[in-house]
């Protein structure tokens, strides 16, 4: 694993825990899915560039020719 996937797949499993601690004991308006939802709805311009950047980390790149490709 790349050190960049490992720093992904540990910042998404550190979220995951925090959000399931703070549903648990403090409910659904403190999650991260909320605060989420309010920021969308307080200003849309958060969500498009949200939704843009996450368009291009995942859009098509050519591979790098280091993969055999199986």
């Amino acid at each position: 694993m790349t050190r960049t996937a490992l720093i992904v797949t540990t910042c998404v499993i550190i979220l995951g825990i925090y959000d399931l601690v703070i549903v648990a004991t403090n409910g659904v308006d403190q999650s991260i899915s909320r605060f989420l939802q309010d920021t969308a709805f307080g200003s849309p311009l958060i969500t498009f560039v949200f939704g843009f950047v996450c368009g291009h980390i995942f859009g098509y790149m050519k591979p790098s020719g280091t993969h055999s490709g199986h």
